[in-house]
């Protein structure tokens, strides 16, 4: 090339810098067109968590049709149901654990390719249960797919989702997810009368996952996972799918937005580690060789190619201070949304209305399962513009009265009271607990960002497990109003937590979110930097 190497990289940064200094070919700074294949590729890619849903909410039904007889025993005790209900979250924190490899390694795509496949073994052994042993073994393997798919699907919709629609993206997925459990609340109530349903209940699950197959060839790669793995051509089409209506200049000028945002050096207190350089694991510099073939190939639409970025020989391995900060933030509202009872009320809210003395106690439940859908679309239509840290302020405040009307319809035996309250309390937890602590995997740069989310999902199972193991026995020993009220107050502890230590994030990029928590964790970084 005839040139001196330093005046090489300088061009690029240079080059770089023009490319994104300005908005005119910034693709994420218009409006995104929902388009048939841009749908397409959302629909399909949460699939997943309309199984997680689904085969998390069926439990419920499961449990009111299931007779002993059916798996060789006499009785069923609370200890029997909460196993089998509380299973399926253990298998999940394996799940969440295979992940992290599994994504880093093999991509987001085909990882969501492998979920599946758990689905419908999962499906086929539960349906054929002869045991107590067999369904719970069953249970268990659906777990390995429900745990990946909560760990996978937020990684992956934040990493192809425009900045201005990711919180609406990621909510997608929990829409999705409401959207399996209500589902599985009307299949169960529509064939809860026929001999052996929940046979039926649980091989219906498999439907979805053949379908998720089918629409593989539509679905494309992370183009940020696509850039570590040194696959720059194929990310470029991959942003060709995501972005079916743009040039092919703006295409480029993206892919070149993302490698720049993706390699740079960033410093941090006393270390200082690229976000994509890890010796002898995916996470490193593309080669100059790959680039250069990319950039110079005849497909390139720029007529003034851009330099390769230098590449990067340090290792670190030590995780740096802000994305650690990051991470616990994460984990920690993920522990509160869990710990908050709401999936005690999902898995057992037949049990606990049948309790109460309603004849069909899944009629109240798929009305609790239809509030959780209805407002988790409340969450979908405000979260972008009316920000993550508002709305679980604006809300959480709400899921403790919800509670302790709860504990005063148990109290006094008031059905009425008690379906009203849990209709509250549902609605304010799918309003924003639902929803905003999946997000939390944006908070963390992409060569952490699955690991962060295995962190973060398997939070969430290991306090599920604990609650759904537990809360049958902590009703019978507490009583349900007094059980009512310590979960009111652990939302308080929830909404201290987000007011001194959650902050807002719509509107940042992924890679520039890092900087709020550069120095401790700064609540007000985008009202001080964009809405003063």
């Amino acid at each position: 090339m005839g040139r001196d190497v330093e005046d090489v990289y300088s061009d690029m940064y240079s080059t770089f810098s023009q490319l994104t200094s300005t908005t005119l070919n910034d693709i994420d700074q218009r409006k995104y067109p929902i388009t048939f294949k841009t749908g397409l590729i959302y629909a399909g890619a949460t699939i997943g968590g309309l199984l997680f849903g689904y085969d998390t909410g069926v439990i419920s039904g499961v449990l009111v049709s299931l007779k002993p007889s059916d798996i060789n025993l006499e009785i069923l005790t609370n200890f029997q149901r909460e196993l089998i209900t509380s299973i399926t979250s253990v298998g999940s924190i394996f799940g969440s654990i295979l992940a992290f490899p599994l994504a880093d390694r093999y991509g987001r795509r085909m990882t969501l390719a492998i979920c599946t496949c758990f689905f419908i073994a999962a499906a086929l052994l539960m349906s054929l249960s002869v045991s107590l042993s067999m369904l719970v073994g069953g249970r268990f393997v659906v777990g390995f797919g429900v745990g990946i798919a909560a760990q996978c699907i937020p990684i992956y919709l934040s990493e192809v989702s425009p900045s201005s629609l990711r919180g609406t993206m990621i909510t997608l997925n929990s829409m999705a997810i409401t959207g399996g459990q209500l589902l599985a609340y009307i299949i169960s109530y529509g064939i809860s009368s026929r001999p052996h349903a929940w046979r039926y209940l649980f091989a219906i699950s498999a439907t979805p996952a053949l379908i998720f197959i089918c629409l593989l060839d539509f679905i494309p790669e992370s183009p940020r996972w696509l850039i570590t793995a040194q696959r720059i051509p194929e990310s470029r089409d991959a942003l060709r799918m995501i972005y079916p209506q743009a040039t092919e200049q703006e295409i480029f000028n993206k892919l070149g937005k993302m490698i720049r945002d993706l390699t740079k050096l960033r410093t941090y207190q006393d270390e200082t580690e690229p976000l994509l350089s890890r010796s002898n694991s995916i996470f490193k510099i593309p080669s100059l060789t790959s680039l250069q073939n990319y950039v110079y190939s005849r497909e390139s639409p720029s007529p003034q190619p851009y330099r390769p970025i230098r590449p990067v020989t340090k290792t670190q391995h030590k995780m740096e201070p802000r994305t650690r900060r990051a991470l616990i933030i994460g984990c920690v509202l993920m522990f509160f949304q869990q710990s908050s009872g709401f999936n005690a009320f999902m898995y057992y809210s037949a049990v606990i209305f049948s309790r109460a003395g309603v004849d069909n106690p899944l009629l109240p439940a798929i009305i609790v399962a239809l509030t959780n859908f209805l407002f988790t679309g409340v969450a979908m239509r405000f979260v972008d513009s009316f920000g993550r840290r508002s709305m679980l302020l604006s809300t959480i405040w709400i899921m403790t009265v919800g509670l302790l009307f709860c504990s005063i319809g148990f109290e006094n035996n008031n059905f009425v009271l008690l379906l009203i309250s849990v209709i509250i309390y549902v609605g304010a937890y799918a309003s924003a607990m639902g929803t905003v602590p999946w997000s939390s995997v944006e908070f963390l740069p992409l060569n952490r960002r699955s690991f962060g989310g295995s962190c973060i999902s398997c939070t969430n199972w290991v306090t599920n497990t604990f609650i759904s193991m537990t809360y049958l026995s902590l009703m019978d020993k507490l009583g349900n109003e007094t059980t009512m009220l310590i979960f009111a107050g652990v939302t308080v502890l929830n909404w201290l937590f987000v007011y001194f230590w959650y902050p807002e994030v719509k509107g940042l990029s992924l890679e520039e979110i890092g900087q709020v928590f550069e120095n401790g964790v700064d609540v007000y970084y985008i009202y001080r930097n964009y809405h003063s």
